[in-house]
């Protein structure tokens, strides 16, 4: 899926409506999702600001594939990554799985109990584009306890999750969220980071 396509998906937008807002051709739209045309970065970034998106970029997630005798192939990132809401919490069919569910194809993403299910589903059986579409780094950490899982599975994807869980060490400084302590702190005329609990004084020279 290409980024126009993901931005005008998740604005709710038809690629006719799009086309209107951004001021081109609705046949244009469809050309450059389909990969058949490659649009200029000016008008990919007008395409998306029509979406109400932005153009940003995100580090690449690159996988490998280990063997298990049981599950045979399962796929294992180098990085987590993160999925938009509202996708990360939208219903998802994934009938080739039905073997090892029951049955079940559908399983709805903002149920716990359901979005477990379906991770334990696709950490064996899916493949790297459905992982990177369905499977959000940050609710997979929260999940994780409570994941049933192959110990081949479970042994290659620990590190991922001790990694995110501890990639900023105990012993640093808490975050300051966008530096909202230290504007603060200087309007008070005070030093951030603080020492201890004291508060200490900028001096006043001159």
């Amino acid at each position: 899926m290409t980024v126009i396509e993901s931005a005008r998906r998740a604005a709710g937008l038809s690629q006719r409506r799009l086309a209107e807002l951004a001021g081109t051709q609705q046949s244009s739209v469809s050309e450059y999702e389909k990969r058949r045309k490659s649009p200029t970065l000016e008008v990919v970034e007008r395409l998306l600001d029509a979406a109400d998106s932005e153009l940003t970029t995100n580090p690449r997630v690159d996988f490998v594939y280990l063997e298990d005798p049981v599950l045979d192939l399962f796929a294992v990132p180098n990085r987590l990554w993160q999925v938009p809401v509202p996708r990360c919490f939208s219903r998802v069919q994934l009938f080739p799985v039905r073997g090892y569910a029951d049955g079940k194809e559908i399983w709805d993403l903002s149920d716990p109990a359901e979005r477990i299910e379906f991770y334990e589903l696709a950490l064996c059986h899916a493949p790297d584009d459905v992982l990177l579409e369905t499977v959000d780094g940050a609710l997979l950490v929260g999940a994780w306890p409570s994941m049933r899982l192959p110990d081949s599975v479970r042994a290659a994807w620990q590190p991922l999750i001790d990694e995110a869980k501890g990639g900023a060490s105990r012993e640093d400084p808490p975050l300051d969220p966008a530096g909202y302590n230290a504007r603060i702190a200087a309007d008070m005329g005070v030093v951030w980071p603080r020492k201890g609990k004291a508060w200490r004084r900028i001096p006043v020279t001159g």
